[in-house]
């Protein structure tokens, strides 16, 4: 009877295995758009544009502003009485020496050539364009963690037919040690079929070292420390089914966010152009100041006043030697240049849909034919151990048939990881990843 201690030290030891979390694809993926850092910097650079909005439209409001003052003056004229008063010359300072000055202004723009307007049009578009670019950032972030989870889902499924090859082999090894005990069979067929018992286990080792190395690159990828493992998909159900490529082209011209991205930001600059092209116009502004000063409006006066002024402003630069025209030159050529972009990138996307969906139906037949292939490598299979049985055929035979059958459900399984890959990589790049669960 197994002592306490002993028993809380096994469960201590099963509880990592307990505690791992078996994700699917969906799933990986809202944990990896919840912890990405790189996700979460994007949505501080949409605040900032958020921002910039607000504070393009205060170029609308008045502005207010607060003064104070004080001056001394160490001199003061003199007015001088020309003739003798009383017999005595006469002279007096005109002014205070001391002087104070309390002042509260605003300042209205009243016409700007449509600057602000347009300033804040662009900080608009800029905005729309950094949410763009968060969708950018998410599918490039649902791409990566699905190109990891499908190379998990391939080492699991070739495990699987490993251990699957490793029974045939250890049942094919008891009947060869059966006939070589009852001297049916030379000990060098039970040698060889032992050797390739430990060639598909250190096939299979090789596998699954190399799992836990995909496994610490999945959740570098999430972005957590929790032990997780994948869900086994059942990859023989798959449906190979494909639209026309112009559909998922016209997909992909209508939904790829980066396109949309560079409209926007094209759009911010030509509102930008048409706010330098303001500088064309008179610039108008209302005045208007309230002053509490010392002396007031009277100078003659000692004594604290309150008065107030108003006015409206124009001011034109008339020549500034095509300064306000080159700025407006260089804009123009700027929205040239996201227009090339914006074209560039529509051919990119459409070469990217076009070499996926040609590469999905490249594996679809892969697939369709290496069915066929492996149905008629376990029948052969089959058929030689029969003879084999019946001592028919030679033992390396039936190694011959094990092997043949072995490489054709390795390929057959690569084959429908890589419609997977190929079909992760077509809803990338018709901006529909994510859209359908992985499938």
């Amino acid at each position: 009877m197994l002592k306490p201690r002993f028993l809380i030290l096994n469960v201590l030891a099963l509880l990592p295995a307990l505690a791992q979390t078996t994700v699917t694809l969906p799933e990986a993926w809202n944990i990896a758009l919840e912890n990405n850092l790189t996700l979460q910097q994007q949505q501080k650079a949409i605040q900032q544009a958020r921002e910039e909005v607000a504070i393009q439209k205060t170029g609308y409001l008045p502005v207010f502003n607060g003064s104070a003052a004080f001056y001394y003056q160490s001199d003061l004229p003199t007015l001088e009485v020309p003739f003798p008063i009383l017999g005595r010359e006469f002279t007096s300072e005109i002014g205070v020496k001391d002087q104070y000055n309390l002042g509260l202004a605003v300042n209205q723009p009243i016409f700007t050539g449509f600057r602000i307007r347009n300033l804040v049009k662009a900080a608009r578009e800029r905005e729309q364009a950094q949410a763009l670019q968060d969708s950018t950032l998410r599918r490039q972030l649902l791409l990566q963690t699905g190109s990891i989870f499908y190379r998990l889902q391939l080492d699991l499924t070739q495990q699987k037919v490993l251990e699957e090859a490793i029974r045939r082999v250890d049942y094919r090894l008891q009947q060869a040690r059966n006939l070589f005990y009852a001297g049916q069979a030379a000990a060098f067929d039970t040698l060889e079929v032992a050797n390739r018992k430990l060639q598909y286990q250190s096939q299979l080792q090789n596998l699954r070292n190399l799992y836990r190395v995909l496994l610490t690159q999945f959740r570098h990828v999430l972005n957590t420390e929790a032990p997780l493992d994948v869900e086994r998909l059942a990859i023989e159900t798959v449906e190979l089914s494909l639209e026309s490529a112009d559909d998922y082209l016209a997909v992909a011209a209508a939904h790829r966010p980066e396109l949309k991205q560079l409209a926007a930001l094209q759009q911010a600059e030509l509102y930008r152009s048409r706010s330098l092209q303001s500088a064309y116009f008179p610039q108008v502004y209302a005045n208007a100041s309230y002053h509490y000063a010392r002396p007031g409006v009277n100078f003659f006066s000692d004594e604290w006043m309150t008065y107030y002024t108003f006015g409206v402003g124009l001011q034109w630069e008339i020549w500034n030697w095509s300064r306000d025209r080159k700025r407006v030159q260089q804009s123009r050529l700027e929205y040239d240049k996201l227009d090339l972009q914006s074209r560039q990138l529509l051919q990119n996307v459409r070469q990217q849909v076009t070499e996926a969906y040609e590469y999905l139906q490249t594996a679809r037949e892969q697939i369709l034919f290496q069915r066929r292939i492996v149905a008629q490598e376990m029948e052969r299979y089959r058929i030689t151990e029969s003879k084999y049985a019946e001592g028919q055929a030679a033992n390396l035979d039936v190694s011959a048939a094990e092997t043949s059958l072995l490489e054709a459900e390795l390929l057959l399984q690569q084959n429908y990881i890589q419609w997977y890959q190929y079909k992760l990589q077509l809803d990338f790049a018709t901006g529909a990843i994510g859209q359908n669960g992985g499938k």
